[in-house]
């Protein structure tokens, strides 16, 4: 279980969100993940030197939002490009 491939453990996180989570659930998630991605990016321009190392943060929540759903993720990651 513990060596599994990377994706075998993105699946189950896939598949569990998309069964067990109510459209409403799923909507709240994906807009959480998308303003935290938001308030990182923002962060290298607010915080000139540790923004640098901030920044690159970015994209966790964007590919975790990907990973629980790409329809969502996509609409979070289109919501967040202003």
């Amino acid at each position: 279980m513990l060596l599994q491939p990377i994706t075998d453990h993105a699946k189950i996180v896939h598949y569990a969100f998309n069964e067990k989570a109510s459209i409403s659930r799923k909507i709240t998630v994906i807009a959480l993940l998308s303003t935290m991605a938001a308030t990182l990016q923002k962060a290298g321009g607010l915080i000139p030197a540790a923004g640098l190392f901030i920044s690159p943060l970015t994209t966790a929540p964007a590919i975790l939002s990907m990973v629980l759903s790409v329809r969502y993720g996509l609409l979070g990651s289109f919501n967040r490009v202003k």
